[in-house]
């Protein structure tokens, strides 16, 4: 039952991270510092990125808890956890008051 509760909290932690990835692209490309069009190449990388990131999230999710691997579960929570968070203080940094 537990390992239950943590798949379905990191499939809304694996979309809350898209959104998170998919709004914060631009604040990342601008750690790059390109001009205009170098910078809409950036964003579109990121995001096709953010793509194969959230794939593979998704993938040691359904194989943490379909194969009763608890570790690798909880793994992914970290992880994914960790991702978000490092996302919105990156986002925060760049595009806040203080940032560029």
């Amino acid at each position: 039952m537990q390992l239950t509760y943590a798949f379905v909290a990191n499939i809304f932690l694996t979309f809350i991270d898209a959104t998170v990835g998919y709004y914060a692209a631009p604040a990342l490309a601008a750690l790059v510092g390109t001009d205009a069009e170098g910078a809409e190449a950036s964003v579109r990388g990121i995001r096709r990125l953010l793509s194969a990131v959230v794939a593979l999230y998704m993938f040691f999710n359904c194989l943490a808890y379909f194969d009763g691997i608890a570790w690798l579960l909880f793994c992914t929570t970290a992880v994914l956890a960790v991702d978000i968070t490092a996302q919105l203080v990156i986002f925060r940094r760049m595009a806040g008051p203080g940032g560029r």
